[in-house]
């Protein structure tokens, strides 16, 4: 199981999402697993390596620092939990920005830069096919500056965690049947 780079999902919710788009990407991975697209934001969340966990920390660390958006004060287990897919619901950082039958676009304005991230699962012929797909519009100097260290990071660790979802839906296939956790 090996996550790949691909266009952007024809129709998507996120070719429109943004005014400009400095930074786009696209992976993709197929799993046997049947997948409501409404699982894929709370496990994207969950399933972060513990190494990543620590960037995170810093970059909550920084942001504070310098007037960006932080996670602070943010009860992110009761929103992993509770998540529905609703637009305007948060889940972590990000809120729900669009929502179809296949996706589910998330995303946060900030003084830096603006981000969107698509959740989207379609029928494959072997099950489901993931997509994570994001945009980023910088607003400025300091968004060009913050996404410089970010962008590696962001293309390593979206394959990552994409793998370890398709992992987790099929050993949890038997006990989510109808898709629904």
């Amino acid at each position: 199981m090996k996550a790949y780079t691909q266009p952007i999902p024809e129709g998507s919710l996120i070719e429109t999402a943004l005014e400009r788009i400095d930074y786009q990407d696209s992976f993709g991975i197929q799993t046997s697993a049947q997948v409501d697209v409404v699982q894929l934001p709370p496990l994207f969340f969950k399933l972060f390596p513990t190494w990543f966990m620590g960037l995170m920390y810093l970059r909550e660390a920084i942001a504070g620092l310098i007037g960006l958006k932080t996670g602070r004060g943010i009860d992110v287990r009761a929103q992993l939990r509770d998540f529905t897919g609703t637009i305007g619901e948060s889940i972590a950082l990000f809120q729900v920005m669009g929502r179809s039958e296949e996706e589910i676009l998330t995303g946060e304005n900030d003084r830096h830069l603006d981000f969107r991230l698509s959740f989207f699962a379609r029928p494959c012929e072997h099950g489901t096919e993931l997509i994570l797909s994001t945009s980023v519009q910088y607003n400025g100097w300091l968004g060009r500056a913050y996404f410089l260290p970010v962008k590696p990071v962001h293309r390593l660790i979206v394959p990552i965690i994409l793998k370890r979802m398709a992992r987790y839906l099929e050993r949890n296939a038997t006990m989510f049947p109808s898709g629904a956790q």
